[in-house]
């Protein structure tokens, strides 16, 4: 069984900063007595992931239902605003950050990531991670996709050796010795371990930096790849294109002939086009009906995308796709709090198990890139000519772990 991930962009940053809370409390002083044990598990872990795929296939489906209730809440806020992030660098940031949280607040971020305790052990959660991480940063020929973590120590923070170790192993993060009381040198560091992590392509993302940060966690996925098709570039063609509030402009749109997977949701109202890759990645274009964009945006569960896999026909297409740039930041806090993370970004926060003290507190900020990633694609079939143009949703798959 092949497991299904959502990737959704092709470049994507996750940043968290911490703080000093005033008046820490020591609160996990036992958990550097227990390191050799956890030394041990780690190694056996870290074999696994390397051999198994069992978790990761476990924690799709999670995965794949936080993907589609972060989406329902970011849609809700947006006013019209495209909407563009990485799941998978979103989880996988939080998952790590699970590792150091306790009590109430790693309960909530297990929640708010769509686990459900009961039905998945939380070792299992991060070998599944460790598994994802492994089979997203093997090399394959043409399709490159990259997952990476990392994290920025303040000079003066004593992390838990435990920590350290969890964050290592299981996520392969990379850890770098800065010193936050001079914010625009640890700044440049940050942003250039981004650049030169994602070739170039991430920069300058991070920012507004402080003397009273202690720790930055960063998260990345990046995704390049070439149609299975190719685009034929004489026929590319300016054309017009009807953004949201029925705003017309005009863009250039590559022109691709050939047979496509295609289907019409009655129920949901859309319609739906898949465009694969080269390897095993496909871009989903979800069309929703005259008028049904947000219907679609509040029903769509990922149960409908294993429902069009199974429905899909082939047809003789022409497929018009803009070509564009999309850059974008994000603060996901509100979402995430709707979602259930509701202490994670305030002094309520229990991350003890990074210091052994609860004298920590959270911020986060995102950016996100994409160059040639359609978002309003335009069909007509050969046999009944019907054109679409009108906003869209669309989601780039993984299909190969």
């Amino acid at each position: 069984m092949k497991a299904m991930l959502y990737l959704f962009l092709l470049l994507f940053g996750l940043l968290f900063r911490c703080y000093h809370l005033s008046e820490p409390d020591d609160v996990h002083g036992n958990d550097r007595n227990t390191n050799s044990t956890n030394q041990q598990q780690h190694s056996t872990l870290e074999r696994e992931c390397n051999t198994e795929v069992s978790a990761l296939h476990k924690i799709v489906p999670y995965n794949a239902d936080f993907a589609f209730r972060l989406y329902k809440q970011m849609s809700s806020d947006s006013d019209d605003k495209n909407i563009f992030f990485s799941p998978v660098s979103i989880s996988t940031a939080f998952a790590m950050l699970a590792l150091g949280a306790k009590s109430q607040t790693q309960t909530q971020i297990y929640n708010a990531l769509a686990f459900n305790l009961s039905e998945i052990e939380e070792n299992e959660i991060h070998k599944g991670f460790c598994q994802l991480i492994h089979k997203l940063n093997l090399p394959r020929e043409e399709m490159l996709a990259k997952i990476g973590n990392a994290l920025f120590l303040d000079e003066s923070l004593k992390v838990l050796p435990t920590f350290l170790e969890d964050v290592k192993t299981l996520y392969q993060a990379e850890t770098f010795s800065t010193n936050f009381l001079k914010p625009i040198e640890a700044k440049q560091q940050v942003n250039d371990y981004l650049k030169n992590r994602t070739y170039r392509e991430m920069v300058n993302k991070a920012r507004d930096f402080s003397i009273h940060m202690v720790m930055v966690l960063v998260n990345y996925v990046f995704f390049k790849d070439f149609w299975r098709e190719k685009f034929h570039p004489l026929l590319t063609t300016e054309k017009h294109f009807i953004a949201y509030g029925n705003t017309t402009i005009k863009k250039n749109f590559m022109c691709q002939r050939t047979w496509i997977k295609f289907l019409h949701d009655e129920d949901l109202s859309c319609s739906v086009v898949e465009i694969p890759y080269s390897r095993n990645a496909v871009a989903w274009f979800i069309l929703p009906d005259e008028g049904k964009l947000k219907d679609v945006e509040r029903s769509l569960v990922k149960e409908d995308i294993n429902k069009w896999r199974a429905s899909f026909q082939y047809r003789k297409t022409d497929v018009w796709i803009p070509k564009f740039s999309l850059s974008a930041s994000y603060d996901f806090k509100g979402s995430l709090q709707r979602l259930g993370m509701a202490d994670v970004f305030n002094d309520h926060t229990d991350l003890s198990g990074i210091t052994g003290k609860r004298n920590l507190r959270v911020s986060q900020d995102s950016s996100a890139k994409s160059e040639g990633l359609p978002t309003h694609p335009q069909t007509w079939n050969y046999d009944k000519t019907k054109m679409l143009s009108s906003p869209i949703l669309s989601l780039i798959e993984e299909c190969g772990l």
